[in-house]
């Protein structure tokens, strides 16, 4: 199992055996809390403008880079960047400039597409892809997680509402509620697919050839790969819970 980025902490690795313990839900746990603070680290890249102070604290969150993990080249090459940006006097208005440009939806002359799933899709801000991601934040009774003045399809907002998902699921398995943890598992695997998983990477290619600081094109290289890797970690927590696998 893939378990996304180290952020400071070690959770043993799933195994598939179908042995099901109060040992094992404790480690689900563990990996649910890693899988939540993973998507809100990643948020924090394309929410907040890029400073001294946020690049410290995402370095803290990350932690030592663990080279037997399978994004350890992506995630080395996020964390290689911040510290660049960190030494270099001059980065934060230099990235902060490249923040606006790739992510601020200026204009069509100035930048790529905004992160926003409806114009990624469609081609058009709103509308129904608007009001499908509001539903399913209802659904979980997730108030929408919105970055400061964005929309509810923003690239942050939707990985916020993953992380949100993700802690209640943690919540569930310490609280040994199966049923519920496994409503989570289930509801984190529909949102990647019937919304993230559609439209990240294609966006993130994009936006990857049009940026020209080390930090945020290894931001963009990374996320879609952490959201593939966390999809198929899914499969394997839905299938380690044997009461539940047949149910998937």
């Amino acid at each position: 199992m893939h378990v996304v980025l180290s952020l400071t902490d070690t959770s043993p690795a799933l195994d598939r055996s179908g042995v099901v313990e109060a040992t094992h839900y404790a480690t689900l746990a563990e990996i649910a809390g890693r899988r939540g603070r993973t998507y809100w680290l990643l948020a924090r890249g394309f929410a907040e403008a890029p400073s001294h102070a946020l690049f410290g604290e995402l370095i803290a969150a990350l932690g030592p880079v663990n080279p037997a993990e399978s994004l350890s080249d992506e995630t080395a090459a996020f964390a290689d960047a911040m510290q660049a940006a960190l030494r270099a006097d001059v980065a934060s208005d230099v990235l902060a400039i490249e923040f606006t440009r790739l992510f601020g939806g200026i204009s069509q002359t100035y930048g790529g597409m905004p992160p926003f799933e409806s114009v990624v899709r469609t081609g058009n801000w709103g509308g129904d892809m608007v009001l499908e991601v509001l539903a399913a934040y209802a659904d979980a009774d997730i108030a929408p997680p919105l970055p400061e003045a964005s929309p509810a399809d923003h690239l942050a907002a939707e990985l916020r509402f993953l992380a949100i998902a993700c802690h209640r699921e943690s919540e569930a398995w310490q609280a040994d509620d199966i049923q519920m943890a496994m409503d989570w598992v289930r509801r984190e695997r529909d949102f990647l697919d019937q919304h993230v998983l559609r439209w990240v990477p294609e966006y993130c290619q994009k936006a990857t050839g049009m940026a020209e600081t080390p930090f945020y094109r290894s931001l963009l290289a990374l996320m879609p790969r952490a959201c593939a890797l966390d999809r198929e970690d899914i499969d394997a927590i839905l299938e380690s819970v044997p009461a539940f696998a047949a149910d998937v």
